[in-house]
Protein backbone atom coordinates (compact mmCIF):
# COMPACT_ATOMS: atom_id res chain seq x y z
CA UNK A 1 0.00 0.00 0.00
CA UNK A 2 2.74 2.55 0.51
CA UNK A 3 4.65 1.61 -2.02
CA UNK A 4 1.71 2.67 -4.33
CA UNK A 5 1.24 5.53 -2.45
CA UNK A 6 4.61 6.57 -3.33
CA UNK A 7 4.20 5.22 -6.97
CA UNK A 8 1.26 7.86 -7.31
CA UNK A 9 3.21 10.68 -5.67
CA UNK A 10 6.10 10.25 -8.21
CA UNK A 11 3.72 10.88 -10.90
CA UNK A 12 2.48 14.33 -9.69
CA UNK A 13 5.30 15.91 -7.92
CA UNK A 14 8.31 16.12 -10.18
CA UNK A 15 11.90 15.57 -8.72
CA UNK A 16 13.82 18.64 -7.59
CA UNK A 17 17.47 19.11 -7.94
CA UNK A 18 19.90 20.14 -5.14
CA UNK A 19 21.99 23.25 -6.39
CA UNK A 20 25.82 22.73 -6.25
CA UNK A 21 27.93 25.36 -4.57
CA UNK A 22 29.30 26.76 -8.03
CA UNK A 23 25.60 27.28 -9.60
CA UNK A 24 25.51 23.73 -11.00
CA UNK A 25 22.91 21.38 -10.06
CA UNK A 26 22.89 17.73 -10.20
CA UNK A 27 20.55 15.18 -9.54
CA UNK A 28 19.43 14.35 -5.82
CA UNK A 29 21.31 10.97 -4.88
CA UNK A 30 18.62 8.02 -4.48
CA UNK A 31 20.88 5.82 -1.82
CA UNK A 32 22.25 6.54 1.51
CA UNK A 33 25.92 5.54 0.42
CA UNK A 34 25.34 8.31 -2.44
CA UNK A 35 23.67 10.49 0.19
CA UNK A 36 26.70 10.30 2.48
CA UNK A 37 29.46 11.06 -0.42
CA UNK A 38 27.39 13.75 -1.93
CA UNK A 39 27.41 15.20 1.41
CA UNK A 40 30.76 14.98 1.94
CA UNK A 41 31.50 16.49 -1.26
CA UNK A 42 29.68 19.45 -0.12
CA UNK A 43 31.30 20.23 2.81
CA UNK A 44 34.67 19.76 1.29
CA UNK A 45 33.84 22.35 -1.31
CA UNK A 46 32.51 24.59 1.58
CA UNK A 47 36.06 24.95 2.98
CA UNK A 48 37.79 25.93 -0.25
CA UNK A 49 39.25 29.65 -0.37
CA UNK A 50 39.40 30.81 -4.08
CA UNK A 51 42.01 33.84 -4.21
CA UNK A 52 40.90 36.58 -6.73
CA UNK A 53 44.20 37.46 -8.26
CA UNK A 54 47.79 36.19 -7.70
CA UNK A 55 49.50 37.28 -4.93
CA UNK A 56 52.52 39.85 -5.55
CA UNK A 57 54.88 41.15 -3.01
CA UNK A 58 53.08 44.93 -2.08
CA UNK A 59 56.72 45.58 -1.63
CA UNK A 60 58.28 46.81 -5.02
CA UNK A 61 59.79 50.18 -4.96
CA UNK A 62 60.64 52.20 -8.03
CA UNK A 63 64.47 54.09 -7.21
CA UNK A 64 67.02 56.11 -9.14
CA UNK A 65 69.62 53.75 -10.61
CA UNK A 66 72.71 54.12 -8.71
CA UNK A 67 74.98 55.43 -11.89
CA UNK A 68 72.30 58.57 -12.17
CA UNK A 69 72.93 59.62 -8.58
CA UNK A 70 76.62 59.11 -8.67
CA UNK A 71 76.77 61.32 -11.62
CA UNK A 72 74.72 63.62 -10.25
CA UNK A 73 76.89 63.96 -6.98
CA UNK A 74 79.73 64.12 -9.21
CA UNK A 75 78.27 67.18 -11.19
CA UNK A 76 77.10 69.14 -7.98
CA UNK A 77 80.47 68.63 -6.31
CA UNK A 78 82.18 69.70 -9.24
CA UNK A 79 79.67 73.01 -9.82
CA UNK A 80 79.95 74.04 -5.95
CA UNK A 81 83.76 73.67 -6.17
CA UNK A 82 84.15 76.03 -8.99
CA UNK A 83 81.60 78.24 -7.70
CA UNK A 84 83.51 78.45 -4.31
CA UNK A 85 87.07 78.72 -5.69
CA UNK A 86 85.31 81.78 -8.03
CA UNK A 87 84.09 83.10 -5.11
CA UNK A 88 86.59 82.74 -2.40
CA UNK A 89 88.72 84.50 -4.89
CA UNK A 90 86.66 87.11 -5.70
CA UNK A 91 85.76 87.82 -1.69
CA UNK A 92 89.51 87.91 -0.74
CA UNK A 93 89.62 90.57 -4.52
CA UNK A 94 87.06 93.08 -2.21
CA UNK A 95 88.37 92.81 0.95
CA UNK A 96 92.57 92.39 0.09
CA UNK A 97 93.18 93.57 3.41
CA UNK A 98 92.05 90.09 5.21
CA UNK A 99 93.05 87.35 2.67
CA UNK A 100 93.19 84.09 5.07
CA UNK A 101 90.25 85.10 7.38
CA UNK A 102 87.92 85.87 3.68
CA UNK A 103 89.50 82.22 3.02
CA UNK A 104 88.18 80.65 5.71
CA UNK A 105 84.52 82.48 6.06
CA UNK A 106 84.12 81.59 2.36
CA UNK A 107 84.86 77.36 2.72
CA UNK A 108 82.44 78.12 6.16
CA UNK A 109 80.00 79.01 4.18
CA UNK A 110 80.29 77.09 1.47
CA UNK A 111 80.39 73.82 4.03
CA UNK A 112 77.18 75.26 5.69
CA UNK A 113 75.21 75.90 2.37
CA UNK A 114 76.11 72.25 1.26
CA UNK A 115 75.02 70.98 4.46
CA UNK A 116 71.70 72.79 4.33
CA UNK A 117 70.37 71.54 0.57
CA UNK A 118 71.46 68.18 1.66
CA UNK A 119 69.67 68.53 4.88
CA UNK A 120 66.34 69.93 2.51
CA UNK A 121 66.65 67.29 0.92
CA UNK A 122 66.93 64.28 3.27
CA UNK A 123 64.14 65.59 5.67
CA UNK A 124 61.30 66.31 3.57
CA UNK A 125 58.79 66.08 6.44
CA UNK A 126 60.79 68.26 9.19
CA UNK A 127 59.26 71.52 10.78
CA UNK A 128 58.20 73.73 8.31
CA UNK A 129 59.70 76.79 10.18
CA UNK A 130 63.19 75.12 10.25
CA UNK A 131 62.88 74.44 6.15
CA UNK A 132 61.68 78.01 5.77
CA UNK A 133 64.79 79.09 7.93
CA UNK A 134 67.15 77.09 5.74
CA UNK A 135 65.49 78.03 2.53
CA UNK A 136 66.32 81.59 3.25
CA UNK A 137 69.86 80.96 4.27
CA UNK A 138 70.43 79.07 1.06
CA UNK A 139 69.23 82.00 -0.80
CA UNK A 140 71.36 84.53 0.77
CA UNK A 141 74.22 82.74 0.55
CA UNK A 142 73.91 82.43 -2.85
CA UNK A 143 73.39 85.85 -3.43
CA UNK A 144 77.07 86.53 -1.70
CA UNK A 145 78.42 83.44 -3.84
CA UNK A 146 77.00 85.54 -7.12
CA UNK A 147 78.65 88.57 -5.82
CA UNK A 148 82.04 87.08 -5.32
CA UNK A 149 81.93 84.78 -8.51
CA UNK A 150 80.69 88.15 -10.57
CA UNK A 151 83.70 90.32 -8.71
CA UNK A 152 86.31 87.21 -9.47
CA UNK A 153 85.64 86.99 -13.42
CA UNK A 154 85.29 90.68 -13.94
CA UNK A 155 88.45 90.89 -12.43
CA UNK A 156 89.98 88.03 -14.59
CA UNK A 157 87.95 90.13 -17.76
CA UNK A 158 89.78 94.08 -17.13
CA UNK A 159 93.43 92.69 -16.00
CA UNK A 160 93.48 90.45 -18.90
CA UNK A 161 92.27 93.19 -21.07
CA UNK A 162 94.09 95.97 -19.64
CA UNK A 163 97.87 94.17 -19.27
CA UNK A 164 97.34 93.42 -23.33
CA UNK A 165 96.60 97.38 -23.51
CA UNK A 166 99.02 98.80 -21.39
CA UNK A 167 101.48 96.31 -23.18
CA UNK A 168 100.42 96.85 -26.42
CA UNK A 169 100.61 100.51 -25.83
CA UNK A 170 103.96 101.08 -24.22
CA UNK A 171 105.91 99.80 -26.95
CA UNK A 172 103.26 101.24 -29.44
CA UNK A 173 104.29 104.76 -28.11
CA UNK A 174 108.13 103.80 -28.05
CA UNK A 175 107.53 103.03 -31.95
CA UNK A 176 106.29 105.82 -32.78
CA UNK A 177 108.63 108.16 -31.11
CA UNK A 178 111.03 106.57 -33.04
CA UNK A 179 109.94 106.70 -35.94
CA UNK A 180 109.14 110.54 -35.93
CA UNK A 181 112.47 110.76 -34.52
CA UNK A 182 113.96 108.98 -37.85
CA UNK A 183 111.51 110.21 -40.01
CA UNK A 184 113.28 113.44 -38.91
CA UNK A 185 116.67 112.49 -39.32
CA UNK A 186 115.81 110.95 -43.46
CA UNK A 187 114.23 114.28 -44.10
CA UNK A 188 117.08 116.44 -42.90
CA UNK A 189 119.56 114.15 -44.97
CA UNK A 190 116.89 114.66 -47.69
CA UNK A 191 117.51 118.55 -47.77
CA UNK A 192 121.15 118.76 -47.22
CA UNK A 193 121.48 115.97 -50.33
CA UNK A 194 118.97 118.37 -52.05
CA UNK A 195 121.06 121.53 -51.12
CA UNK A 196 124.83 119.81 -52.18
CA UNK A 197 122.39 119.53 -55.60
CA UNK A 198 121.61 122.99 -56.37
CA UNK A 199 125.17 123.97 -54.71
CA UNK A 200 126.75 121.54 -57.80
CA UNK A 201 124.30 122.99 -60.30
CA UNK A 202 124.90 126.56 -59.63
CA UNK A 203 128.86 126.08 -59.88
CA UNK A 204 128.27 124.49 -63.12
CA UNK A 205 126.26 127.12 -64.42
CA UNK A 206 129.12 129.08 -63.84
CA UNK A 207 131.59 127.95 -65.98
CA UNK A 208 134.93 125.42 -65.69
CA UNK A 209 136.71 127.52 -63.39
CA UNK A 210 138.99 126.35 -61.02
CA UNK A 211 136.95 128.03 -58.56
CA UNK A 212 133.67 125.73 -59.84
CA UNK A 213 135.56 122.33 -60.41
CA UNK A 214 136.69 122.11 -57.01
CA UNK A 215 133.64 123.19 -55.35
CA UNK A 216 131.80 120.72 -57.21
CA UNK A 217 134.36 117.86 -56.44
CA UNK A 218 133.89 118.58 -52.62
CA UNK A 219 129.99 118.42 -52.99
CA UNK A 220 130.23 115.17 -54.71
CA UNK A 221 132.08 113.68 -52.30
CA UNK A 222 129.69 115.35 -49.13
CA UNK A 223 126.88 114.10 -51.24
CA UNK A 224 128.11 110.20 -51.13
CA UNK A 225 128.44 110.61 -47.38
CA UNK A 226 125.04 111.47 -46.91
CA UNK A 227 123.17 109.20 -49.12
CA UNK A 228 125.40 106.58 -47.93
CA UNK A 229 124.00 107.77 -44.35
CA UNK A 230 120.30 108.25 -45.17
CA UNK A 231 120.63 104.78 -46.58
CA UNK A 232 121.20 103.59 -43.36
CA UNK A 233 118.76 105.72 -41.58
CA UNK A 234 116.09 104.67 -44.55
CA UNK A 235 116.42 101.05 -43.10
CA UNK A 236 116.30 101.81 -39.62
CA UNK A 237 112.86 103.33 -40.33
CA UNK A 238 111.63 100.70 -42.17
CA UNK A 239 112.60 98.54 -38.95
CA UNK A 240 110.45 100.85 -37.00
CA UNK A 241 107.81 100.91 -39.08
CA UNK A 242 107.65 97.01 -39.30
CA UNK A 243 107.68 96.74 -35.79
CA UNK A 244 104.57 99.48 -35.64
CA UNK A 245 103.11 96.20 -37.39
CA UNK A 246 103.64 93.91 -35.49
CA UNK A 247 102.39 95.59 -32.33
CA UNK A 248 98.57 96.48 -34.35
CA UNK A 249 98.61 92.81 -35.42
CA UNK A 250 99.29 92.08 -31.56
CA UNK A 251 96.38 94.36 -30.54
CA UNK A 252 94.02 93.18 -33.36
CA UNK A 253 94.90 89.74 -31.26
CA UNK A 254 93.98 91.25 -27.67
CA UNK A 255 90.25 92.86 -29.09
CA UNK A 256 89.54 89.04 -30.82
CA UNK A 257 89.51 87.74 -27.38
CA UNK A 258 86.22 89.26 -27.05
CA UNK A 259 84.91 88.59 -30.36
CA UNK A 260 81.96 86.50 -29.36
CA UNK A 261 80.90 88.84 -27.19
CA UNK A 262 81.63 91.27 -29.78
CA UNK A 263 79.65 89.75 -32.49
CA UNK A 264 76.60 89.94 -30.12
CA UNK A 265 76.66 92.89 -28.85
CA UNK A 266 76.44 94.12 -32.69
CA UNK A 267 73.50 91.73 -32.92
CA UNK A 268 71.46 93.45 -30.29
CA UNK A 269 73.08 97.15 -30.98
CA UNK A 270 75.03 97.07 -27.25
CA UNK A 271 78.50 98.05 -26.02
CA UNK A 272 80.87 95.15 -25.52
CA UNK A 273 81.59 96.06 -22.26
CA UNK A 274 78.34 95.86 -21.59
CA UNK A 275 77.17 92.77 -22.71
CA UNK A 276 80.27 91.19 -21.31
CA UNK A 277 79.34 92.73 -17.57
CA UNK A 278 75.60 90.97 -18.72
CA UNK A 279 77.74 87.50 -19.03
CA UNK A 280 79.22 87.81 -16.76
CA UNK A 281 76.32 88.36 -13.98
CA UNK A 282 74.57 85.68 -15.73
CA UNK A 283 77.23 83.02 -15.00
CA UNK A 284 77.34 84.14 -11.25
CA UNK A 285 73.63 83.59 -10.70
CA UNK A 286 73.72 80.17 -12.73
CA UNK A 287 76.56 78.70 -10.90
CA UNK A 288 75.77 78.43 -7.57
CA UNK A 289 72.03 77.49 -8.12
CA UNK A 290 72.72 74.76 -10.33
CA UNK A 291 75.09 72.63 -8.24
CA UNK A 292 72.64 73.74 -5.18
CA UNK A 293 69.35 71.76 -6.86
CA UNK A 294 71.73 68.97 -8.52
CA UNK A 295 72.96 68.19 -5.33
CA UNK A 296 68.89 68.40 -3.64
CA UNK A 297 68.11 66.53 -6.31
CA UNK A 298 70.83 63.43 -5.57
CA UNK A 299 70.06 63.28 -2.02
CA UNK A 300 66.01 63.27 -2.78
CA UNK A 301 67.03 60.43 -5.44
CA UNK A 302 68.80 58.74 -2.38
CA UNK A 303 65.79 59.45 0.25
CA UNK A 304 62.84 58.58 -2.20
CA UNK A 305 60.88 55.19 -2.23
CA UNK A 306 57.72 55.35 -4.29
CA UNK A 307 55.28 52.33 -4.61
CA UNK A 308 54.10 50.75 -7.72
CA UNK A 309 51.35 52.38 -9.07
CA UNK A 310 48.41 49.66 -8.66
CA UNK A 311 50.03 47.93 -5.23
CA UNK A 312 48.17 48.07 -2.56
CA UNK A 313 47.52 45.35 0.49
CA UNK A 314 44.09 45.80 -0.74
CA UNK A 315 44.26 43.97 -4.26
CA UNK A 316 45.81 40.87 -2.51
CA UNK A 317 43.35 39.75 0.45
CA UNK A 318 41.81 36.47 -0.62
CA UNK A 319 38.07 36.16 -0.54
CA UNK A 320 36.41 33.39 0.92
CA UNK A 321 33.69 31.54 -1.00
CA UNK A 322 31.10 29.42 0.55
CA UNK A 323 29.63 26.43 -1.03
CA UNK A 324 25.63 26.24 -0.50
CA UNK A 325 24.56 23.66 1.53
Amino acid sequence: MIAIWGSTLERYIPSTELPKPNGKHRPEPQTSTERGRAFRQRKREAQTFEPEQTITPPHQTHTTPAVVTISTFTAALALATCSAYFSIVGLTAIFAGAYWPVVGMGVALEIGKLSAVAWLGSNRNSASALKIALVALVAVLMGLNAIGIYGYLSRAHIAHALAGDLAVAGRAADVEARLVVQGGVVADLDHRIAQIDMAVEEAARRGRSVSAMSLAADQHRNRAGLVAVRQREATALAALQVEKSGIDGERKTIEADLGPVRYLAQLIGAHDEGVMRWFILAVALLLDPAAAALLLAATLATHTRRPVAGCSLGNYAPKLTVGHA
